[in-house]
C-alpha cells in the first residue's frame, strides 16, 4: 500500500471505552492530520482495517474536516465501533490501521500527550466464553486490539494480587535475585533448565526456576534442584517477579510471568529500566528474519542495564547484528545451553512431523482447528509418508498451538501427540518434517535427517511482516526442500534411515559451530564477566 507521500493520522485526545450490544465502543475527541504533508483530513475518504480484515472497524465523525486544532491538525469528535464476535477470527494482535482514499496507511494514537511513546496501558478488560478483548498502547503509541485467551490475570481478583505483590516486593530489594523459566513458565527441558542445573551444582543459591511444579519432568528431579524451584501462579512468584532485576530465560521476560499480561504495572516491570536480561534462546533463530514485525520482542532492548543473547555461530551473529539491531559485544556466541544435552536413542526411527505456529490462525484454531492452513499442511505432510512408513509417524502440534488439538489426540491415523516432553520426543527421531520451525535444527543436532515443506513460506513471510524472508535458502539449507507431497515422498525415501549427507553436515556446521557439551560452561563465564551472576 502507497504511503510515501500520504500518511493519515488519527490521535485520541479522549476516550470512553465500553461494551455496547456485543461491540467494543469507543467515543471521545481526537485530533487529524497527515503526518507527511499538509492539509485537513476528509474523514469521509477514511477506513479502519486491520491486517487480517477490511472495514474492521466502523468510525465516525462529528464534522467532515474538523476544526483548526494546534500544528495544522483538525479537532473532531469520534466514534470507533469494533464487533467482538467479528474479532474471534482475527490475529492474537490487531493494529488498528488508518486507510485513506483506499490507498493510504497510517496510524491511530492511543494518546496524543504520549507523542511517540507508548506507557503500557490499556483499556478494560471483555471478557466472554474464555476470549479476553482488549484496546492496548503498544511502545510506538499505535491502538491495538488484543484478542486472545482469557487468563487468572485478567480477572479483578488476581489484578490486586498482582498489585499486592508488587509493594511486598519492596522487601526484597536487597535480596540478589535470579529468575530463569522456560515458555509460559510451563517446562523443563531447554537451555534454562539445563543452566539452572549447572549453576546449582555450582553453588548459586540465588538462582530461582518458575515453574509448574506438577509436570513430570520436575517431579523426576532430584531433590537438590526442587529447592530453589518456584510455584508458577503461586505468591512468592508474583513477589519475586517484581523483586527481580536479572531474568535469564528462553523467552523473552513476558513469559515470566504471563504472556500479554494486560497490568500496567506488570508491563512497566518487564519494560522498565535497570533490568538484566540474557536470551538464552529456545531455539537456533537462524530462520525468520528478526526485521519482522512479529519478532520484536527479540530485538536489543535499549531501556535495560544488560540485554545479552546467546547464539551459535558468527552466522547467527551476523543475523542479530543485521536486523536485531544488536552490536556484537550484546551476544554470546557460545552455542546453547541445551544442546549439552541433546541426544538420540540407538536404534530412533520416528517420523516426526512438527511445523512451527502461525499465530495468525490461532484464534480461528480455536473455533475450528481443521479449517487452518496449519491443519491441512500438517495433512500434505502425513498423506505424504509412504504408507509402509505411517506406522512410524509422530505429529507433534506445536507448543503454541497444541491446545488447539486437545479434540484432535490420535487423529491422522493415530499420529497426532501430546507431549508432555518434547526433548524425550525427539530421542527416537529418525526423520523430521517440518516448516521452518527451529526444532530442526534440534533433530539434526542429534543425528536425524530433516525434510523442509516450503509450499506456504511466501504466504507466511508476508504475515510476519513486510520485508520478512526466510534466513534459510536453497544454498544453506540442510536437508530436502519440497513444495508438493509428492516431494516430500521422495524425500522420505531418500533420507529415512539414512546417514546424514557430508553437504548438510557441512552447511548445517556453519549455522550451530559448536559440538564439545561444553556451550553451558562458556555461557556461565561470560554471566560471571558481565556480573549477571557473582
Amino acid at each position: 500500500m502507497a504511503n510515501d507521500n500520504i500518511q493519515p493520522w488519527i490521535g485520541l485526545v479522549t476516550k470512553n471505552i465500553r461494551e455496547e450490544n456485543g461491540c467494543v465502543v469507543v467515543n471521545g475527541i481526537c485530533l487529524t492530520r497527515f503526518i507527511n504533508g499538509k492539509g485537513a483530513l476528509d474523514t469521509k475518504q477514511v477506513r479502519i482495517d486491520v491486517a487480517s480484515q477490511k472495514n474492521a472497524a466502523r468510525i465516525s465523525f462529528g464534522r467532515r474536516f474538523g476544526l483548526p486544532g494546534p500544528k495544522g491538525s483538525r479537532i473532531n469528535t469520534y466514534r470507533l465501533e469494533i464487533d467482538l464476535k467479528e474479532a474471534r477470527e482475527w490475529d492474537i494482535q490487531n493494529k488498528l490501521l488508518v486507510i485513506y482514499k483506499d490507498q493510504y496507511e497510517g496510524f491511530i494514537a492511543y494518546d496524543v500527550r504520549d507523542r511517540r511513546t507508548g506507557q503500557n496501558k490499556n483499556g478494560p478488560l471483555f471478557i466472554h466464553d474464555g476470549v479476553t478483548s482488549y484496546l492496548r498502547q503498544n511502545k510506538y503509541n499505535r491502538v491495538f486490539l488484543v484478542v486472545r485467551d482469557t487468563n487468572r490475570y485478567d480477572y479483578p481478583a488476581e489484578q490486586e494480587r498482582l498489585e499486592r505483590a508488587k509493594e511486598k516486593a519492596k522487601d526484597l530489594r536487597d535480596k540478589d535475585i535470579i529468575l530463569m523459566y522456560e515458555k509460559n513458565c510451563c517446562r523443563y527441558e531447554e537451555s534454562a533448565s539445563v543452566l539452572y542445573e549447572k549453576l546449582i551444582d555450582m553453588g548459586y543459591d540465588n538462582v530461582f526456576y518458575i515453574v509448574d511444579t506438577s509436570i513430570p519432568a520436575v517431579q523426576d528431579l532430584p531433590e537438590k534442584y526442587k529447592k530453589n524451584l518456584i510455584e508458577k501462579d503461586s505468591d512468592k512468584h508474583l513477589e519475586y517477579f517484581f523483586a527481580c532485576n536479572k531474568f535469564v530465560s528462553t523467552e523473552t521476560i513476558d513469559h515470566s510471568l504471563q504472556l500479554r499480561i494486560a497490568n500496567k504495572s506488570a508491563q512497566d516491570k518487564i519494560n522498565g529500566e535497570g533490568l538484566m536480561y540474557v536470551f538464552l534462546q529456545h531455539g537456533v533463530m537462524y530462520m525468520v528474519s528478526l526485521n519482522s514485525e512479529l519478532r520484536v520482542g527479540f530485538k536489543q532492548k535499549t531501556g535495560y542495564k544488560l540485554h545479552k543473547t546467546v547464539v551459535s555461530s558468527e552466522a547467527e551473529a551476523k543475523h542479530f547484528i543485521d536486523l536485531a539491531g544488536m552490536d556484537r559485544d550484546d551476544l554470546y556466541i557460545t552455542g546453547l545451553a541445551k544442546f549439552d544435552k541433546c541426544w538420540r536413542n540407538e536404534g530412533a526411527d520416528k517420523i516426526i512431523i512438527m511445523p512451527t505456529w502461525r499465530r495468525w490462525e490461532t484464534n480461528q484454531a480455536k473455533k475450528d482447528v481443521e479449517s487452518t492452513g496449519y491443519f491441512k499442511m500438517i495433512e500434505t505432510m502425513y498423506n505424504a509418508v509412504p504408507e509402509d512408513k505411517r506406522d512410524k509417524v509422530v505429529i507433534l502440534p506445536h507448543p503454541l498451538m497444541v491446545e488447539r488439538f486437545r479434540d484432535e489426540e490420535g487423529g491422522l491415523g493415530g499420529s497426532i501427540t501430546i507431549a508432555d516432553s518434547y526433548d524425550r520426543v525427539l530421542r527416537d527421531c529418525g526423520l523430521l518434517i517440518t516448516d521452518y520451525s527451529s526444532i530442526a535444527y534440534d533433530a539434526f543436532y542429534r543425528g536425524a535427517n530433516v525434510v523442509f515443506y516450503w509450499k506456504d513460506k511466501d504466504e507466511c513471510m508476508e504475515h510476519y511482516g513486510e520485508g520478512t524472508f526466510l534466513m534459510l535458502n536453497e544454498d544453506n539449507v540442510f536437508g530436502e526442500v519440497c513444495m508438493n507431497g509428492g516431494e516430500i515422498t521422495k524425500a522420505v525415501e531418500t533420507l529415512y534411515m539414512k546417514p546424514q549427507r557430508d553437504q548438510d553436515v557441512e552447511r548445517y556446521g556453519k549455522i550451530v559451530e559448536f559440538h564439545d557439551g561444553r556451550n553451558s560452561e562458556r555461557i556461565i563465564e561470560l554471566l560471571k564477566r558481565d556480573g549477571v551472576i557473582v
